[in-house]
């Protein structure tokens, strides 16, 4: 059944949006390289997403014989177009207001049914799918293309951002940022994460310019508003991930300008003081619209649910088990350990069961050969470049504690490595970045000595 979805018309149309997006892409590498030479990675950045893309697609259509969400996303858009040509004013009454349950009738044979009616993030993923599947005619392949080059967007500038930072180090970062195999993967279909990942790079970008490097305060600022609601449209956890790391990372840029030692001191409390008072004001601002992550309490609840909801045998024995915990915020980090561990580096190879499985478990042993690594080698470099670095300090908060989150409400791995894809290249090139650090330091001393 699933074989259908994937017909000639996508192999005759997908083409054709391949030459136009390599065209357009070209002309942007073309006109950016001579000033800046990361821009060598653009276009092999670009078409690593959408072979992802392309991947996706073909897994879900000829493996996974019981569907996915990138298939119901897809008919959930085709029925979105279908009916903006059947009732055009249905159409942006569905599109552009909270749904209703009065709109189903909207919706008939001749159009398609929506699947994702009922949850209002996957209603909202459907939102922004229904404009790819009109750009891309209908097709499944097109439009997954599309979803690819709008989520390469926010990973590029997350790129840009830590190459502006630290140039030297452009070819690591490709590797950590642009090329890892599972986020090419589940960051480029139709899917959540595509969106809220390239949400995810968008903010970072726009916050670096508006609090770091004060460039274009009021675009980025715009930037900023629309990527946090988007990420709080379909995943607002990210959003709270990003939210305390970002703050960190503002707040000690800001102490660590200040070079008098005894002054740094004095200033400390009323730069921690604006940081928080940023930070509590967002959180005040977009908290009505957090639904379940409104509060820790909810917070935890809804975490302790997930997890013991996808311990149950109806997922084939696919799941993961790092010892039951109590719903409460102690109980949750009591479990800090065994879920950062689990979050980062399972599934190991050998609990890998189908192949999708057995590529992360190879991902997941080279990330745990390079942290252990870089830790035994340098152990003291680790914490002094966390506390003295403040892009270190937010990039592997953000990895660990994400990572932690995600492990601790996600009992089952094919769950889990999806969506753990944001903090994968914030943990790496927090890594890289420490090796580099600790190298030039040593570097240094040796030129005084």
């Amino acid at each position: 059944m699933n074989a259908q979805i994937l017909t000639y018309w996508d192999w005759l149309l997908a083409p054709f949006y391949l030459l136009a997006i390599y065209v357009i892409a070209s002309y942007i590498k073309n006109r950016k390289i001579n000033d800046n030479s990361i821009y060598k990675f653009f276009l092999w950045g670009l078409f690593a997403k959408i072979f992802g893309s392309i991947c996706v697609c073909l897994i879900y259509v000829y493996y996974y014989n019981e569907g996915g969400d990138t298939l119901s996303y897809h008919k959930d858009g085709i029925a979105m177009v279908n009916l903006l040509f059947y009732s055009p004013l249905d159409f942006f009454k569905v599109m552009f207001s909270p749904f209703q349950k009065e709109y189903l009738s909207y919706f008939t044979n001749e159009t398609g049914f929506l699947e994702y009616w009922r949850n209002p993030q996957a209603f909202n993923t459907d939102r922004f799918v229904t404009l790819l599947e009109l750009i891309g005619m209908k097709s499944y392949l097109v439009s997954s293309v599309l979803m690819a080059v709008l989520s390469f967007t926010g990973i590029w500038k997350l790129y840009f951002t830590f190459c502006e930072c630290y140039p030297k180090l452009y070819k690591q970062f490709a590797i950590s940022i642009l090329f890892i195999p599972s986020v090419v993967f589940w960051g480029s279909g139709l899917l959540k994460d595509s969106l809220t990942l390239a949400a995810a790079g968008w903010y970072v970008y726009s916050f670096y310019r508006v609090f770091i490097s004060r460039h274009k305060m009021t675009s980025n600022i715009i930037t900023i508003v629309i990527s946090i609601l988007v990420m709080i449209m379909i995943k607002p956890y990210i959003f709270i991930g990003l939210l305390p790391g970002s703050i960190l990372w503002m707040t000690w840029n800001r102490l660590l300008k200040i070079k008098n030692l005894m002054f740094r001191i004095l200033v400390a409390p009323i730069i921690a003081g604006g940081g928080i008072l940023i930070g509590t004001l967002l959180w005040m601002t977009t908290s009505s619209n957090l639904g379940e992550y409104t509060d820790m309490d909810s917070i935890v609840k809804k975490a302790h649910i997930s997890y013991s909801d996808l311990k149950m045998d109806y997922y084939h024995g696919n799941s993961f088990d790092i010892g039951d915990y109590d719903p409460t915020l102690s109980g949750m980090l009591s479990k800090f350990p065994q879920a950062v561990n689990a979050g980062l580096f399972r599934p190991y190879i050998w609990e890998a069961k189908n192949p999708v499985m057995v590529v992360s478990g190879l991902e997941n042993l080279i990330f745990l050969s390079l942290t252990l690594f870089f830790l035994i080698r340098r152990p003291v470099s680790f914490i002094t470049s966390l506390f003295t670095n403040p892009l270190v300090l937010f990039s592997i908060i953000f990895g660990v504690f994400f990572a932690f989150s995600v492990a601790i409400s996600t009992s089952n791995f094919g769950a889990m490595v999806r969506l753990r894809i944001p903090a994968i290249p914030f943990f790496l090139s927090g890594i890289i970045l420490i090796e580099y650090l600790s190298r030039e330091k040593e570097q240094n001393k040796k030129k005084i000595n």
